[in-house]
C-alpha cells in the first residue's frame, strides 16, 4: 500500500465510511491488527484497546447496540499533518432521555495503509461520559 499524507487521510475517510454503513469487514481493513485505541473518560468506552480484534469487538461493536442505534459518527472534516491524521466528528446520538451531541478530535497514526494508533479526545467528556453511562 502507498504511504503519505492523501493515503493515511484516505484510510481514515473509509474507516468512517465503513462505520457509518456498518461494514466491520471494511472497518477491519483499515486498521492494523495490532492497533492501538486510547478512549477517555469514564464510561464503559474509557481505556485502551490494544489489537483490532479488541477495538472490534469491545468498542464498535458495541456502539450500536449500547444506544440501541442511536449513535452516529458524522465526518466534519480531516488535517492532514507529517506525523497524524486528525479526523473532527460529530457524535449524535438520543437514548433513553440521553442526549449526545459533541465534536470528536481522534488524532491517528497511519502507517503502510493502515491505522495504527488512535487517541480519542471530546469537546465534552462529561457529556459523553452521561451518554455512555
Amino acid at each position: 500500500m502507498c504511504g503519505g499524507p492523501a493515503a493515511d487521510s484516505d484510510v481514515v475517510r473509509r474507516a468512517y465510511a465503513a462505520l457509518a454503513s456498518g461494514d466491520m469487514d471494511e472497518l477491519g481493513e483499515c486498521f492494523a491488527r495490532d492497533a492501538v485505541w486510547h478512549e477517555p473518560g469514564h464510561n464503559v468506552y474509557s481505556g485502551d484497546r490494544v489489537g483490532w480484534p479488541d477495538i472490534r469487538d469491545e468498542f464498535f461493536a458495541l456502539l450500536g447496540p449500547l444506544s440501541r442505534g442511536a449513535f452516529r459518527a458524522e465526518l466534519v472534516d480531516i488535517a492532514i499533518g507529517q506525523k497524524y491524521v486528525v479526523a473532527i466528528h460529530r457524535a449524535r446520538g438520543e437514548y433513553n432521555g440521553r442526549i449526545l451531541d459533541t465534536l470528536t478530535f481522534e488524532v491517528a497514526r497511519v502507517a503502510r495503509g493502515q491505522i495504527q494508533e488512535v487517541w480519542a479526545n471530546y469537546a465534552d467528556q462529561a457529556q459523553v461520559d452521561a451518554f455512555w453511562t
